[in-house]
């Protein structure tokens, strides 16, 4: 059953109509006719089942027939602070965050990091659509928190008593995997990685001051996105629900 982000759906919604790119989506590349069953979600943990009732030129009009009860949400509230990075590197961690669980995904500037001159409002138009994407295929119903901080001190300022763990490529004494071991993550788990340039010894500084403890991923570095996507991955497989 095809999958599509209706922000404005509520339990008590008996009609929906899908727009903008859902609506394009639906009509020009799945090809969805009257009658075909969809499934519609808002990114705050609601999912509902529709048939199509109508396809006009600028909009789909869905009847809502039931509630999805299922749970895919991971138990484990697991949070990433990444370092802004160039590109579409964003988009990528954006997605694959979605897909494993996270709760937040943040991105921070400092002064290793490629500034933010313009289009802003354009470029978190582009990662929240990232968002919707890896939430339609791999089954999500609520979205991630996605920000952009102007600095680093915002981005690490009120994470409160969860565990709080810093990539690091200079660390030489605590690993990822002694970190995590025996570690309590009822208050869940927020992860500092940096951008292309890595963290700076003043930023892992400002990380301790916070309650944040560096750990290395091991010997090699990583890319900065690869360094992201991998401790999340591992995280979820040590305290929350993969594997």
């Amino acid at each position: 059953m095809r999958r599509f982000f209706a922000g404005d759906i509520t339990e008590g919604s008996t009609i929906s109509r899908i727009m903008g790119d859902e609506f394009v989506h639906l009509k020009k590349v799945l090809r969805l006719t009257r009658g075909e069953e969809v499934a519609l979600f808002n990114g705050k943990g609601l999912e509902l089942i529709g048939v199509i009732e109508s396809i006009g030129r600028d909009n789909a009009e869905v009847k809502i027939t039931r509630t999805v009860k299922e749970f895919r949400e991971s138990s484990l509230n697991l949070k990433i602070l990444q370092g802004l990075l160039k590109s579409d590197k964003p988009e990528l961690i954006i997605q694959k965050a979605t897909e494993l669980g996270a709760k937040e995904v943040s991105f921070f500037q400092t002064r290793r990091t490629v500034p933010v001159a313009s289009g802003k409002g354009a470029k978190e138009k582009r990662w929240q659509r990232a968002a919707i994407e890896a939430a339609k295929q791999c089954g999500r119903v609520t979205l991630p928190e996605i920000n952009l901080f102007n600095d680093l001190d915002t981005a690490l300022a009120g994470r409160g008593s969860m565990l709080k763990l810093a990539l690091w490529e200079e660390e030489r004494v605590t690993g990822l995997k002694e970190a995590l071991k025996g570690r309590d993550a009822k208050n869940g788990v927020v992860v500092l990685v940096g951008p292309e340039g890595g963290l700076s010894a003043e930023d892992i500084e400002k990380a301790r001051q916070e309650g944040f403890l560096p750990v290395s991923m091991g010997p090699r570095v990583l890319r900065a996105e690869t360094a992201a996507i991998a401790v999340l991955s591992v995280i979820q497989y040590e305290l929350g629900d993969a594997g």
